[in-house]
């Protein structure tokens, strides 16, 4: 494996027992997109190859083709022509959001932003215009934010990179939403157990992945159809370990019990010399393997962009074989301490020792108040610090300043989801007065944030719930009735006593003053109980 430069973008290029190929990679992922144009990266992609995309990671995106000498060469300058030129002609053909299963473990452990946000849908993808995507394609596609892998005994003849000029773009910061780990959430498979965590990267992680792998393999073949682990190296220095088990029918809590039990296994330390030998022997088999068809060679051009050496093949199969049973452990212990657990629809893990993930926010912000239709304890508070949706059962706060996106719906629907991945819903069907309370949100919510969401079937759209311990659905009406009939009293007994003054009548006080007084307060209590009135109506009727 040689390291060399090509056209002023650095390169690594090794021989290969196969097929030639070469791949174009840039330092730009998912993680570098805002919410609200979640998906970018990836249309970028399918715009440059007229549909047939390139792969698109948290942290990278590359251009991958495999072929003769003449096919590399003018597969990587068509790229670097549509890359300097923008084919926008095609962005109505390209323009498909994804439609792949979204894993929810990164916007559970990182909310919004960042890695979180691959848990997305690609909402903004449809109002994406075109000086947007010019903007990242110049941004981020560059000659200074590449990188390029050549498999193959030499650079093939006539290849030229013309980039076009730009700056290295750093990897974003990763942060956390979780207080306290380890934790939990309850996901939305009923059937799949999944755990994630954050460790050092290096070989002694690389191999606790696969050790994992195999112990869950060995303890949980009863309850599970597969199970599968992933690791994944990050820029900043970090990896991201996986690992999902797909349980058999009526065997999900089963398969969560035994992923506990095997976590906390490997964490107590009970981990086999000849198990930590097997792994290691396979891993240094797989290099071998992976070097002899350039696999190993976009993790190499990925360390160029992160400013890592390259690796040779001899230094990696070193690092693997010095890994040590103490070494695994002591990575055990510390993914089991940063671990997320998914468990199944309705279990928890509070039981192990895992603490809930926090699934809303631990303050209501200030401001006024707008009470629920039919629910006074449903309260919509609005003011300079942001948005809150408060009751008995969900407290979801959003700053103005720290608000990743907001959703807009035609029917007046507004949905504020914040950094941390709460979602504050403006529902004008719910509260009164929220009409109030979504101007407010369009006017405070850059537009660069605000996504518009297509009309919503009647269905969709919430109805009020009448308040939870209520004395009955009837009783609102009673109420209504009741204080229609004081309305009419004392509004009827107003008027009539108005008549009986403007016709020379006599009145009950003995002084004009004193007749107009009465006259006043009779007409002040019959409109406060029709107002009552009114509002007990709607609460029986509101659905």
């Amino acid at each position: 494996m040689r390291r060399l430069e090509v056209d002023g973008i650095p390169a690594v290029l090794a021989p290969v027992s196969g097929p030639a190929h070469a791949g174009l990679v840039f330092r730009v992922g998912t993680a570098d997109e805002p919410l609200a144009r979640r998906g970018i990266t990836r249309l970028a992609a399918r715009l440059v190859t007229d549909g047939g995309g390139g792969s698109v990671g948290p942290e990278h995106t590359y251009f991958h083709v495999r072929g003769s000498a003449a096919e590399i060469v003018a597969y990587l300058a068509g790229v670097c022509e549509a890359l300097r030129n923008p084919p926008m002609d095609r962005l109505a053909a390209v323009r498909d959001p994804a439609r792949t299963e979204r894993d929810p473990l990164p916007m559970w452990r990182h909310g919004a932003r960042g890695p979180g946000v691959a848990s997305y849908p690609e909402w903004g993808l449809p109002g994406l215009g075109d000086d947007e995507l010019r903007k990242w394609i110049a941004r981020y596609f560059t000659r200074e934010n590449a990188a390029l892998w050549l498999a193959g005994e030499e650079v093939p003849e006539g290849l030229a990179l013309d980039l076009p000029t730009g700056e290295r773009q750093s990897a974003p910061a990763v942060g956390t939403t979780l207080p306290v780990t380890p934790a939990w959430f309850a996901g939305a498979a009923a059937d799949v157990v999944a755990w994630d965590t954050v460790v050092r990267r290096g070989p002694h992680a690389a191999v606790f992945a696969n050790v994992l792998e195999r112990r869950m393999l060995h303890e949980m073949s009863d309850v599970t159809r597969r199970v599968h682990t992933e690791y994944a190296i990050r820029s900043d220095g970090t990896a991201r370990i996986v690992a999902t088990a797909d349980a058999l029918p009526e065997k999900a809590d089963a398969a969560l019990g035994g992923l506990i039990d095997v976590l906390a296994g490997l964490r107590a330390g009970r981990v086999a010399p000849d198990e930590v030998a097997a792994v290691v022997k396979l891993t240094c088999a797989g290099l071998r393997e992976s070097e002899s068809r350039g696999a190993r060679l976009p993790g190499q051009a990925f360390n160029l962009l992160a400013g890592r050496e390259v690796q040779t093949l001899e230094e990696a199969l070193a690092e693997v074989r010095a890994v040590t049973v103490t070494d695994v452990v002591v990575v055990a212990a510390e993914a089991y301490d940063a671990g997320l657990l998914m468990t199944p629809p309705g279990g928890t893990a509070g039981w192990a020792g895992y603490t809930a993930a926090p699934a809303m926010s631990p303050a209501v912000l200030p401001g006024r108040t707008h009470h629920g239709r039919g629910n006074r304890r449903l309260r919509l508070i609005s003011g300079d610090d942001g948005v809150s949706v408060a009751g008995p059962d969900v407290v979801a706060s959003v700053r103005w300043d720290s608000c990743a996106a907001l959703l807009a719906w035609p029917d007046g629907a507004r949905h504020l989801i914040g950094d941390d991945a709460v979602v504050a819903r403006i529902e004008p069907t719910l509260f009164r007065g929220a009409d109030r309370v979504v101007r407010e949100a369009d006017a405070r919510v850059p537009q660069r944030l605000r996504i518009e969401m297509p009309p919503r079937d009647r269905d969709r759209i919430p109805r009020p719930e009448p308040a939870r311990g209520s004395t009955g659905g009837w009783w609102p009406l009673v109420a209504a009735v009741v204080f229609g009939v004081l309305a009419a009293f004392f509004a009827g007994g107003g008027v009539w006593l108005l008549g009986q003054l403007l016709t020379g009548g006599g009145g009950p006080g003995s002084s004009t003053a004193e007749n107009a007084l009465v006259v006043a307060s009779a007409l002040l209590f019959g409109g406060f109980f029709g107002r009552l009135a009114v509002t007990r109506f709607r609460e029986r009727f509101a659905r």
